[in-house]
C-alpha cells in the first residue's frame, strides 16, 4: 500500500490550523463611520461586540484544543491514503470554522446561525475521533481514550447548543460551556475503566 510522508501533512495541517485560528479575530470589528466621540461611547460600542467575541473564543480554543490533539498522538513517518484524504477532508471544515464562527457571532440569536456553527464542530470532532483512533501509537491508547471522552462531551455541548437554540437562541452559545467538565469527565472515565474491579 502506497503511503505519504506524515511531516508534509503535518506541515499543512499546522499552517491551516494557525491560519483559521487568526482569521477568527479578523471578523470581530466594529463598523466604521461609528459616532465615537468620548471614551464612553467606545465602551459602548465594545460591549456590543460580546457575541462575536464568545464565537472567536470557542472557536479559538475548539481549534487549539484539536491541534494539540492531534499533534499529542500521531506516529510513525507516513500516513495511508485514507489517512491522508480523510485529514484533507477534516482539515477542509477547520478553514470553514472563521465563516461558522463569524456567522454564530453576528447572528447568534438566531437558531440557524446556532445550527451551522454546531454542525461545523460536530463534522470537526467526527473527523477527529475517526483520525484519531485510525493513526494513534500503541503508547498513546489510553490518551486517545480521554481525547475521544473530551471529543464526546464537546459533540454533546454542539448538540446542546442547538436544543438552546428552540427555545433561547440569545443564549444557545453558552452550551458550549459544558466543555469545562470535559478534562475531570475524561479523567473519570478512563481511571475509572483502567482499575481492576475490586470484587
Amino acid at each position: 500500500m502506497r503511503s505519504f510522508p506524515k511531516s508534509r501533512l503535518d506541515a499543512l495541517a499546522d499552517a491551516i490550523f494557525a491560519f483559521a485560528m487568526t482569521l477568527l479575530v479578523l471578523e470581530i470589528r466594529l463598523p466604521g463611520g461609528l459616532p465615537i466621540t468620548d471614551g464612553a461611547a467606545l465602551i459602548a460600542h465594545l460591549r456590543t461586540l460580546g457575541s462575536e467575541l464568545l464565537a472567536y473564543a470557542i472557536s479559538f480554543f475548539v481549534l487549539a484544543a484539536h491541534w494539540r490533539g492531534d499533534i499529542a498522538l500521531r506516529h510513525g513517518e507516513t500516513v495511508t491514503p485514507a489517512v491522508l484524504n480523510w485529514s484533507m477532508v477534516y482539515l477542509f471544515f477547520v478553514t470553514a470554522v472563521p465563516f461558522s464562527s463569524s456567522v454564530a457571532g453576528h447572528y447568534g440569536d438566531l437558531p440557524p446561525a446556532v445550527w451551522l456553527y454546531a454542525a461545523n464542530m460536530l463534522i470537526i470532532a467526527g473527523l477527529s475521533m475517526w483520525l484519531r483512533a485510525a493513526d494513534v501509537a500503541r503508547e498513546h491508547v489510553q490518551l486517545a481514550r480521554r481525547g475521544h471522552v473530551r471529543t464526546l462531551v464537546f459533540m454533546a455541548s454542539a448538540l446542546l447548543s442547538v436544543l438552546l437554540s428552540v427555545v433561547t437562541p440569545g443564549h444557545a452559545m453558552y452550551g458550549y460551556l459544558l466543555n469545562v467538565l470535559s478534562g475531570p469527565l475524561a479523567a473519570w472515565w478512563c481511571g475509572s475503566r483502567s482499575r481492576p474491579s475490586s470484587s
